[in-house]
């Protein structure tokens, strides 16, 4: 028998024979353990994300949850319900035995005047139940959490940390998919005896949210904000809504808001709101005649509020007809009316510096334009919905009415309404 056939026959006989174990083969190295996508973002998010309590007085206590989204301007992003008409709140962020944050809530409370850090409400945008606070200061390494750059996709996973008051317990994680990103109106309940409505563009989910998770972050798998948990939605059945990213957004790109000097500071006594750009509100005119003394003494004083507190105008001319176009205006078509109008709003902008709202009202015609050279300062369509509310009020004669529904609007718009 030649040599190698037989080597080739021996072998497979101890491959084949009964009782006889298989050669050893080389063990494979140890496996890595999988890294597990939501553990690996707990750890990146709940870094930054926050408890927010806001005492509401007369013993009432509201809590939720929040996010660090800008460290060097002190800025915390929760919902508008959460603290809803209070100007500050205490915030918290978690503290760590080793990798892990503690989640005892007792903890914190009873180290309240060490972790507890005062904060003051200083934009809101109530359209989209969201509220900044600045912080009076930082813990140390306490890191912001980055915005993504779009809004998830529905199928997409996501991920949120909050801290439900039935949970027992603080920075819970909940994994998600997304359903869908939609347009939404809906109501929530800001106190047990105040219910507010809200219209914005949402995040639809399959996560479950309770109360207290309200205000904290949704993120995408790479632990980059997508979204708020709004988780207060009356009408929700089976479902949870998140205010989407691009509200945020809009919120953080007002000018009130990039004005805030950024400093890496951490003492409890840095307070540097922006300087009004002019020391007195500029004038308003009712050279047309339109307001009652009682009503238009309420203008100035809103305007300095606004100006003093937001670094925003706010400004009415009235006039019986723009000089020398009178006649000529009766002849224009609406939309040749609007171009006028509009043209003539931003020649005044340009003239008085103004940053915020001008109201022009013309008697002869009768025609009605409201300006705002920067929207982003505004919730999303203010202008619009000013202009609509004035116009309603005007067409029942109902001048006073009207402007002192302008005033509200504008004050509640900036966070500066009177509580009701």
């Amino acid at each position: 028998m030649p040599r190698a056939r037989f080597w080739t026959t021996a072998l497979a006989a101890l491959v084949l024979a009964p009782g006889l174990a298989p050669a050893q083969e080389k063990a494979d190295p140890p496996r890595a353990e999988p890294v597990d996508a939501g553990a690996s973002v707990y750890q990146k998010v709940v870094r930054s994300s926050a408890w927010v309590l806001s005492d509401r007085g007369g013993g009432r206590l509201a809590t939720g949850s929040g996010t660090l989204i800008d460290k060097g301007r002190r800025l915390v992003l929760t919902n508008y319900h959460v603290v809803g008409e209070v100007k500050t709140a205490t915030v918290f962020f978690p503290v760590f035995e080793g990798k892990k944050p503690v989640s005892d809530r007792k903890y914190y409370l009873d180290r309240k005047g060490k972790l507890g850090i005062p904060g003051e409400v200083i934009e809101i945008d109530k359209q989209a139940d969201l509220v900044l606070i600045r912080l009076d200061r930082v813990p140390e390494g306490v890191p912001d959490l980055a915005l993504a750059a779009e809004s998830p996709d529905p199928g997409q996973a996501v991920h949120s940390i909050g801290n439900p008051g039935k949970s027992g317990a603080l920075w819970v994680y909940t994994p998600g998919k997304v359903r869908q990103v939609y347009s939404k109106k809906w109501k929530a309940k800001l106190d047990e005896r105040t219910t507010v409505s809200f219209d914005a563009k949402v995040i639809e989910t399959d996560s479950p949210t309770n109360p207290g998770d309200s205000g904290g972050p949704l993120v995408n798998d790479r632990g980059e904000l997508v979204g708020v948990t709004q988780g207060g939605a009356l009408d929700a059945q089976a479902i949870s809504i998140f205010v989407d990213l691009s509200e945020v957004k809009r919120l953080v790109n007002r000018r009130a808001v990039q004005a805030l000097r950024s400093d890496a500071r951490t003492s409890a006594d840095v307070k540097d709101p922006p300087k009004p750009a002019r020391e007195k509100p500029l004038e308003s005119k009712d050279d047309g005649k339109f307001f009652g003394e009682e009503a238009w003494k309420k203008v100035a004083p809103a305007a300095e509020k606004l100006l003093k507190q937001k670094n925003i105008d706010f400004v009415v001319e009235t006039m019986m007809a723009p000089k020398g176009d009178a006649e000529k205006l009766k002849a224009m078509t609406g939309t040749e009316r609007e171009k006028f109008f509009k043209e003539l709003a931003e020649e005044r902008t340009k003239e008085l510096k103004l940053n915020g709202i001008l109201i022009l009202v013309s008697k002869a015609p009768a025609t009605l334009y409201v300006y705002d050279p920067h929207p982003a300062d505004f919730p999303d369509g203010f202008a619009s919905k000013l202009k609509s509310a004035l116009i309603a009020s005007f067409r029942e004669k109902k001048f006073d009415e009207g402007l002192q529904k302008a005033i509200d609007m504008t004050l509640e718009a900036k966070g500066l309404g009177e509580k009701k």
